[in-house]
């Protein structure tokens, strides 16, 4: 790809870093700063994929974590850091949406495809998504500390994430089936919701039992991320009749080895 094909790339990705800047870091947050944040997310996100209604999950997910998690960080040196790594993120999102979406309309319209390239579109969306995960778990979890928000609110806020996190990956992995001609099942693929449903009550069940660790956000955070990261694996495998014993055992493993980590290297304060 030409270095001018990046340009519309870039331009939204520079303005969601000066409005990071200018309205949270200077000025601080308000209203009318949100608004004007998230309309340039989704709109960058809809021109990106020509006018495709999907993409806006993703988009709402990861501006939606950026802000959180910003807001729980306060005015220090590493904001301005962590506005410049976030920005970086949005570009790679934007290129990820963009790469995935666009290869998906060449299929439509049977033109030659670059595999690989829908490939890294496919897996940078679900790197946005992970990451999109992590901050909100760990941005709202802080905001549950500090600021002594009903338990039952910040459960919601992490199921609503989780579902339409699964809902956004469950269905562009359905793209991604179709483009590759993976043999579906068709009662799975028509069950997304539930599956979506689901992935937000175990993590759900999962936040309300750790909630009672004495543990700062960061950790909350990565412990849901490491378990939906592992269920995410192991249902995109069964949604394309590719599950395995060694798929499910090494996902659990993973789970596992991350826990015992956690417990033994981790200072058990609320910070």
């Amino acid at each position: 790809m030409k270095i001018s094909n990046y340009i519309k790339f870039f331009i939204p990705s520079f303005v969601f870093f000066m409005m990071m800047e200018f309205f949270f870091r200077s000025f601080g947050l308000s209203q009318s700063s949100l608004i004007t944040l998230f309309l340039i997310s989704i709109l960058s996100a809809f021109w990106i994929t020509k006018y495709r209604f999907l993409p806006i999950i993703l988009i709402l997910l990861f501006t939606s974590g950026s802000v959180v998690f910003l807001v729980t960080l306060g005015k220090n040196s590493f904001q301005h850091l962590y506005i410049t790594l976030i920005s970086f993120a949005f570009l790679f999102a934007l290129m990820g949406l963009h790469r995935f979406f666009i290869q998906q309309e060449h299929w439509m319209k049977k033109e030659t495809m670059k595999p690989k390239v829908l490939d890294s579109g496919f897996n940078l969306n679900q790197s946005i998504i992970m990451i999109s995960v992590f901050l909100i778990s760990s941005g709202i979890y802080s905001l549950y500390i500090d600021l002594d928000l009903p338990l039952w609110i910040m459960m919601t806020i992490i199921f609503i994430t989780i579902f339409f996190s699964t809902i956004y990956l469950t269905r562009i992995n359905f793209l991604k089936s179709k483009a590759d001609d993976i043999h579906l099942d068709s009662i799975k693929n028509k069950t997304l919701n539930f599956y979506s449903f689901l992935s937000g009550l175990i993590v759900v069940e999962l936040i309300w039992a750790i909630s009672f660790l004495p543990a700062n956000h960061l950790i909350i955070g990565a412990i849901i991320l490491s378990v939906y990261y592992s269920f995410w694996n192991i249902l995109k495998d069964y949604l394309r009749n590719m599950l395995l014993e060694k798929i499910i055992i090494s996902n659990l493993f993973f789970v596992l080895i991350f826990l015992i980590i956690t417990i033994f290297t981790v200072n058990w304060e609320i910070s």
